[in-house]
């Protein structure tokens, strides 16, 4: 059996920009053969998050395969915080919360007007922190977030040759702490990081942290050599496909998937650009 397989990454509840492009190369998701890769990202930034979770939910499990992104963890983390902090509103997850919760994004606004009124040294007024745990409460008891707690979310995925994750796999570091070693993965600061041999067995933590790398910066300096050497490519999302495009290609505001030694990079980063990329290959079973 020919299975062919459909690649996604960095959806971001953009779910008319999902929806286009799988029609754009035939995805169906009634067809058997058909197979669908998420690596990370579903929600955040866009309008679409109910949308995209419905779409994702609909699809039988066996065909659809989802990978853990900094967002699904960003949305967890958010889950036990008294309040949203920067982050959780400048990453939009705050937004996902209150579309989950019923509320629109004038609640999102509101709730990022009393952080800031919060973080400059006032009081949050009692209507903010009201609305806050009105929100939280609901997102908790809702079916999206029983989901995204569910096993069928998973930090890695191997078919043929390719290695799906979000980013870039675990490395080993000497930081001196896990938040210092998640600061320098996002930044691209390669001194402290060396290949890992038992990266399948690393910890969620560790996933998590490996879900904000830089990839390009990473690969350049042989962490993913010894994968390479057994024929495999690592396909990801995370960092925008016109990062790798101008770094390796010198072409700027190219957001299409770029394709090089070892590395396929996918993210369209559909929230500015507008695209969202599809890689697709197929694998006779």
């Amino acid at each position: 059996m020919i299975k062919k397989y459909f690649v996604v990454s960095d959806i971001h509840s953009f779910y008319s920009s999902l929806k286009l492009s799988l029609k754009r190369v035939g995805f169906d998701k009634d067809n058997p053969s058909h197979y669908l890769i998420v690596c990370g990202d579903v929600f955040d930034r866009g309008p679409g998050t109910i949308k995209v979770y419905n779409f994702l939910k609909s699809m039988p499990k066996e065909r659809c395969v989802l990978i853990r992104g900094n967002h699904e963890f960003l949305y967890l983390d958010l889950l036990e915080k008294n309040y949203p902090e920067e982050h959780d509103f400048s990453n939009g997850t705050v937004r996902s919360f209150c579309q989950i919760a019923g509320f629109g994004d004038d609640s999102a606004w509101d709730l990022e007007t009393g952080f800031f009124s919060f973080l400059t040294g006032k009081t949050i007024m009692p209507d903010y922190q009201e609305l806050w745990d009105t929100i939280k409460r609901k997102v908790k008891e809702s079916p999206v977030t029983e989901w995204l707690k569910s096993d069928q979310w998973i930090n890695f995925y191997e078919v043929d040759k390719y290695i799906f994750v979000h980013s870039f796999i675990p490395l080993e570091h000497s930081c001196q702490s896990d938040f210092d070693a998640k600061y320098m993965l996002y930044s691209g600061w390669t001194e402290f990081f060396s290949y890992r041999e038992d990266w399948r067995q690393a910890s969620l933590e560790e996933w998590e942290n490996a879900s904000w790398t830089r990839p390009y910066s990473f690969l350049d300096k042989g962490f993913l050599d010894k994968e390479k050497e057994k024929g495999k490519i690592l396909v990801c999302g995370h960092r925008s496909t016109s990062e790798y495009n101008l770094h390796y290609k010198g072409e700027k505001n190219n957001y299409d998937i770029y394709k090089g030694d070892g590395l396929i990079a996918i993210d369209g980063t559909v929230a500015f650009s507008s695209q969202l990329n599809v890689f697709t290959f197929e694998v006779d079973e």
